[in-house]
């Protein structure tokens, strides 16, 4: 039986995927899928696809990975393979499709800032970037790149029959259909997240007079119940210590081990973002996450540049600047011919005094 791997999520360079594990947030790195692939040590692979794309770079490590993998690697497509995620799936020898799915394809992007050269950069990159998803796209579909090129400037959306015919997909699921040929055209846990665990854990472990599951009758709707039908009632953190001393322990311990890595967390951020020393502490305070902090420190600087813009233009008003003449730069030469000059007009001036003096005496 083929082993199954998820693509589920945003797409993440590893650096980043850690982030995405302390929200609980579907999310694919190329480090998840490497291991996955590791796991099934070259036998057949079905990989299940529901992904709006993200970092096109690991999209291209996954493409890679996918590409080299010795077994046979199908893709299903369950939900939407978009943007970087319709990368990674040309890696797959095969590509199906859930009648309901989506494919989607479109330029690269990123944001930019800075003067002429840093903006040309960015525009250079951007092209290069495409031309690399233009190389996926051209070995899976055969189309011509030209043709490509005007899909993903127009960020197309394909459904089940328009993937197989353009040559991104090749099978329908759940259904007999033949090949066409390609030629016709966003933590530590949170305060509500750690709240949810203790309950679940009190819950599972020690609600007085909860019916146990086995009491649970099943039937017609009007006769389904519990046997005891008393309201459980749930301890509060006092009898949680009196009565299980273990593991109210165990709770503590994990909450406490939960605030340090929260607040190492938002100390790290804090390292790397000069400046934002009070917007750490504020977030230490107030138990905010790390991408809480993350969001608030962007925000910050954004206004912060806003402001400097704001107050560069105000300055200039203000000095007149622009009314000022320039001043032309002198040059070593010039200097020696305004001294020269001057010595000339001093001499002149002189010899007009004696005259109108009467000469020496």
């Amino acid at each position: 039986m083929p082993k199954r791997i998820n693509f589920y999520g945003i797409v993440v360079s590893n650096d980043d995927a850690w982030l995405y594990e302390w929200f609980e947030m579907d999310h694919v790195s190329p480090r998840l899928i490497n291991e996955q692939l590791n796991e099934a040590n070259g036998e057949d692979v079905e990989m299940y696809i529901n992904s709006g794309g993200g970092d096109v770079w690991a999209g291209s490590e996954i493409y890679t990975a996918l590409r080299e993998y010795p077994g046979n690697i199908t893709a299903k497509v369950v939900g939407v393979a978009a943007s970087a995620a319709s990368v990674a799936m040309c890696g797959a020898k095969t590509v199906m499709m859930s009648p309901t799915a989506q494919i989607m394809v479109h330029r690269s992007a990123t944001v930019a800032a800075g003067n002429k050269n840093a903006l040309d950069q960015a525009s250079q990159m951007l092209n290069s970037v495409d031309e690399g998803m233009l190389n996926a796209y051209e070995h899976k579909t055969g189309k011509e790149r030209t043709e490509l090129l005007a899909l993903m400037d127009g960020e197309t959306f394909f459904n089940a029959q328009e993937a197989i015919a353009h040559g991104f997909a090749d099978e329908i699921m759940f259904a007999q259909t033949e090949k066409v040929a390609a030629s016709l055209s966003t933590p530590l846990f949170s305060s509500e997240v750690m709240n949810k665990i203790k309950s679940k854990l009190i819950r599972e472990n020690m609600l007085p007079g909860a019916a146990p599951a086995a009491s649970i009758k099943t039937g017609p709707a009007s006769k389904v119940g519990i046997e005891n039908k008393e309201e459980p009632k749930i301890m509060d953190m006092n009898e949680l210590k009196e009565n299980h001393p273990d593991l109210y322990a165990q709770i503590t311990n994990e909450t406490q081990a939960a605030e340090r890595e929260r607040v190492a967390a938002l100390t790290s951020l804090a390292e790397k973002s000069p400046g934002s020393t009070e917007l750490v502490k504020a977030a230490i305070a107030n138990g905010d996450t790390p991408g809480d902090l993350a969001i608030k420190i962007v925000e910050a600087s954004q206004a912060r540049i806003t402001q400097e813009a704001k107050n560069r233009k105000l300055d200039a008003e203000e000095s007149n600047v622009d009314k000022v003449e320039a001043i032309e730069a002198k040059t070593p030469e010039s200097l020696k011919e305004e001294k020269k000059a001057g010595a000339v007009a001093n001499m002149v001036a002189m010899a007009q005094n004696m005259k109108m003096n009467g000469g020496r005496k």
